[in-house]
C-alpha cells in the first residue's frame, strides 16, 4: 500500500515539476537558498538570545537582560531581511522564466514585478511585513506578469523596439495597478483573523473538526498559503484551550470541558519541526546517499528542532510538491489520531498549561501535561512513526542524485 502511494506520488510529482513554470519556481527557490539560510538562522538567533522572551534567558539564571532598543532594532532589521528574501525570489523567478523563453532584456519585467509584489504585500503606513510562506501568491502574480509580457513580445515582434517602449510601459502600469487592486481584495491579515476566530469554535474539539485541521493545514502549507499562528505554533489563545486551563486551576483534570482540542492533539503531536512533523524529513536527509541532500539536512535540522521548516519548504522544496504532500498528510492525520486516542482512553492527560515562548514543540507533551512520562512515550512513538512514513518518500526524492558523492 505504501509503495503504491510512493509510486503514485512520484508520478504526480513528475507531472507537476516537468512543467516549465514549476521548473522556474524550483530554480528561483534554489537561488534563494543561501540568503534564506542567513534569514532563518538570524531569526532563530533572535528568538534564542535577543528577543525579550528569549529561550536562553528562560533556561539560564542571571542571564543579562536585553534592552528594548536592541530588540526593536533587531526586529526591524529582520523584517527588512524578510523583505529582501521575497524580492530576491521575485527577481530570480522573473529572470529564469523569461530567459527560458529567449528574452534577454529583463530589466523592465524585473522592475515591474518588484514594485507589484511590494504593493501586493505591504501594509498601509507600516514597515513592510512579509511572510515568506506566501509563495503561492507571489508565484501566481509573477508568472501571470511574465506570461503576459511574453505575449506582448510575440504580438509585436520588432528587433528595433526599445524594451522601454510605450507599449511595454503600458503593460508595466497595468500589472502594477492589478497588484495594487488585488492587495485591496485579498486582505491577508483579515483572512488569518477570520480563520483564528473560526478555530475557536467547539467544532474543532470534535474528532471530525480535528481531522479536518490535520488535513487542511498541510495542504495550505504546501500550497504556499500564509497560516495563522493557531495552525503553526500557538493554540493557547483559543477559547476552548483557555476554558480547559480555567477548569484545571479550579477543579483539576477530572472536569475538563474540552480534553481533545487543537492544543492537546494537533499542537502537541503534529508540529514537531513544523506542520506535518517535518523534523523527520531533516533527520532522514542527514543520512541521504547524496552529499547535496546531506548538506540540506545539516542546515535544516537545527531550525526544524525549533519548529521552523522554512528551509525545507524552499530547499527540498516542499512547495507544491506532491511527493512530499502525501506523507505530510499521512503523518499529520495519524499523529493527531494517536494523540486523540491516547487522551480519549486516558492513557495520557491532555496538555493544558501554556509553555514558555520558543520552547521546541517536541517538548510540549512532556512539560505541559500532568503525565509527563506517558506523554513522552507517545511523543517518541509519533516521531518514530513519522520517520517510518517519510522514509520511502524521502528515499525516492534523493535517489535521483545518489551519484553525487
Amino acid at each position: 500500500m505504501l509503495k503504491t502511494l510512493v509510486n503514485q506520488s512520484q508520478r504526480w510529482d513528475n507531472i507537476v515539476y516537468q512543467h516549465a513554470t514549476m521548473q522556474a519556481v524550483k530554480t528561483a527557490l534554489q537561488q534563494l537558498r543561501p540568503i534564506l539560510v542567513i534569514d532563518v538562522y538570524a531569526h532563530l538567533l533572535f528568538r534564542l538570545i535577543f528577543a525579550p522572551d528569549n529561550f536562553i534567558g528562560r533556561m539560564v539564571d542571571n542571564y543579562p537582560p536585553i534592552t528594548k532598543v536592541i530588540s526593536n532594532h533587531m526586529r526591524i532589521g529582520l523584517t527588512f531581511l524578510d523583505a529582501a528574501i521575497v524580492m530576491i525570489f521575485v527577481i530570480a523567478l522573473t529572470q529564469h522564466y523569461l530567459t527560458t523563453k529567449g528574452i534577454t532584456n529583463t530589466s523592465l519585467p524585473i522592475l515591474t514585478n518588484f514594485i507589484a509584489i511590494y504593493l501586493l504585500l505591504v501594509g498601509k503606513n507600516q514597515i513592510p511585513t512579509y511572510n515568506t510562506t506566501q509563495y503561492l501568491l507571489m508565484s501566481v502574480t509573477v508568472l501571470f506578469s511574465v506570461t503576459t509580457y511574453c505575449w506582448f513580445q510575440k504580438k509585436w515582434v520588432n528587433p528595433d523596439t526599445s524594451p522601454y517602449a510605450y507599449r511595454y510601459l503600458v503593460w508595466a502600469v497595468l500589472i502594477i495597478l492589478m497588484s495594487w487592486l488585488l492587495r485591496q481584495l485579498i486582505a491577508i491579515p483579515h483572512f488569518q483573523t477570520t480563520i483564528s476566530a473560526l478555530l475557536s469554535k467547539t467544532f474543532f474539539t470534535t474528532f471530525w473538526g480535528l481531522l479536518a485541521v490535520s488535513i487542511l493545514s498541510p495542504l495550505l502549507f504546501v500550497f504556499g498559503f500564509a497560516l495563522p499562528s493557531e495552525l503553526t505554533d500557538d493554540q493557547t489563545t483559543l477559547n476552548t484551550v483557555i476554558a480547559n486551563l480555567d477548569a484545571v486551576l479550579s477543579t483539576g483534570h477530572k472536569v475538563l470541558p474540552y480534553p481533545e482540542n487543537l492544543y492537546s492533539t494537533y499542537g502537541a503531536f503534529t508540529l514537531f519541526g513544523g506542520i506535518g512533523n517535518t523534523l523527520a524529513i531533516s533527520l532522514l536527509l542527514l543520512f541521504a546517499t547524496s552529499r547535496k541532500h546531506q548538506k540540506l539536512g545539516l542546515i535544516t535540522w537545527f531550525p526544524s528542532l525549533f519548529d521552523d521548516n522554512t528551509l525545507l519548504l524552499a530547499g527540498v522544496p516542499l512547495f507544491l510538491r506532491p511527493l512530499m504532500l502525501v506523507p505530510m498528510l499521512l503523518v499529520s492525520v495519524i499523529s493527531q489520531l494517536i494523540g486523540y486516542v491516547a487522551i480519549a482512553t486516558h492513557f495520557i492527560q491532555p496538555v493544558v498549561y501554556p509553555t514558555p515562548m520558543n520552547i521546541p514543540n517536541l517538548l510540549l507533551p512532556t512539560i505541559a501535561s500532568t503525565t509527563p512520562i506517558r506523554s513522552t512515550l507517545v511523543t517518541v512513538a509519533v516521531v518514530i512513526l513519522s520517520i517510518v512514513i517519510y522514509r520511502p518518500f524521502v528515499h525516492r526524492l534523493t535517489e535521483g542524485v545518489s551519484y553525487e558523492k
